[in-house]
């Protein structure tokens, strides 16, 4: 990667670091990463934006990387990430923004769209479907008509009765932070395989029982590196940071799950009529997970939807299992938004 790409920035957001990367100049696209990714996960889309006459920033999301990591998890809920956006937004100089989001990134972009519109010129989703929150309440309607709630945690709480689920494993500090911090290059090195086009989440799952920490779950690679979309320098950079940063962070956006379920009740009902463009990957466990409908209701919901790609051969790390063909999507996608008489 190009050393401008290289060099970190950061923007202060009330004490709190918004650590990022950028590289290119002209109309700006911003990229927000999920659960376990970093800036350095839009790699390849930074310098082909860059190429194509865009500013591309992408962000160390709150927690991760060269940004702040807080311990109170109530701040990691949807409204202080949203706060660290407007801050690197404003510090970039820009009243607007087309903002890219994958995994977790995806309902920061979401909840932008919803709560100011004005600074979003356009959304590119990738791999979560539109819902108000990560374990959303799709369905339910309107705020006043929505039956009594069970919070995330306590649906969590359920359903590990009797399998493991990684969303309960997470909900208490302690256990989880520690194994993973212990053991951060098996444990990325397995995330990323198991969740990736070759990979097989939903196996790996069914076969795991309460009582197991994640790494017992996640299956070891078919195949050591290097991949296809994947080396060995940019697997040890991940491994780098996050052995540098540890895991309690990015672990508290799975821990804020109940606060955002209360925040974000007062979305109900509401549509996004921004400009949008929604990528998966065909092989990722989260789209097979979340089924066909999801995307029906995201076409409800999202009336400013512009379209649906699903990659074939490519899981859930989409923006990296088929980078090219990803880059070329959110190229087309940017030159249509800023084309529009408004941006001229």
């Amino acid at each position: 990667m190009k050393d401008d790409i290289l060099n970190a920035r950061t923007v202060d957001n009330a004490g709190v670091d918004v650590g990022y990367r950028q590289a290119g100049s002209g109309p700006l696209v911003i990229f927000c990463h999920g659960f376990p990714g970093l800036s350095y996960s839009w790699r390849h889309q930074l310098q082909a934006l860059a190429a194509a006459g865009f500013r591309a920033v992408a962000v160390d999301m709150r927690g991760y990387g060269g940004s702040g990591k807080p311990i109170d998890v109530a701040a990691y809920s949807l409204d202080h990430i949203r706060s660290d956006m407007m801050s690197l937004l404003d510090a970039l100089g820009e009243e607007r923004a087309i903002f890219v989001g994958h995994d977790f990134g995806t309902p920061v972009v979401w909840n932008l769209a919803l709560e100011c519109p004005q600074r979003v010129a356009g959304l590119v989703a990738m791999s979560v479907p539109y819902d108000f929150d990560y374990y959303g309440r799709r369905g339910m309607g309107h705020a006043d008509a929505a039956p009594p709630e069970i919070l995330p945690s306590q649906q969590f709480a359920a359903y590990a009765e009797n399998a493991f689920l990684h969303a309960h494993y997470f909900q208490q500090p302690g256990s989880a932070d520690q194994e993973l911090d212990d053991n951060p290059a098996a444990f990325l090195r397995r995330i990323f395989w198991t969740l990736s086009a070759e990979g097989d989440l939903l196996t790996a799952f069914s076969g795991a029982k309460p009582d197991m920490g994640y790494l017992e779950v996640l299956t070891e690679p078919d195949q050591p590196l290097p991949w296809d979309w994947l080396d060995e320098a940019a697997f040890n950079h991940y491994v780098a940071v996050f052995k540098a940063g540890g895991f309690s962070g990015p672990l508290n956006w799975y821990r804020v799950a109940d606060i955002n379920w209360q925040l974000n009740r007062r979305y109900l009902g509401q549509k996004i009529h921004t400009p949008t463009l929604f990528i998966a990957g065909q092989q990722d466990p989260v789209m097979v997970m979340s089924g066909p409908e999801s995307l029906d209701f995201m076409r409800e919901m999202v009336p400013g939807l512009l379209g649906i790609v699903q990659i074939t051969g490519a899981g859930h790390w989409v923006q990296q299992e088929k980078a090219d063909l990803v880059s070329q999507y959110i190229i087309d996608f940017a030159r249509s938004i800023y084309a529009e008489p408004s941006y001229c």
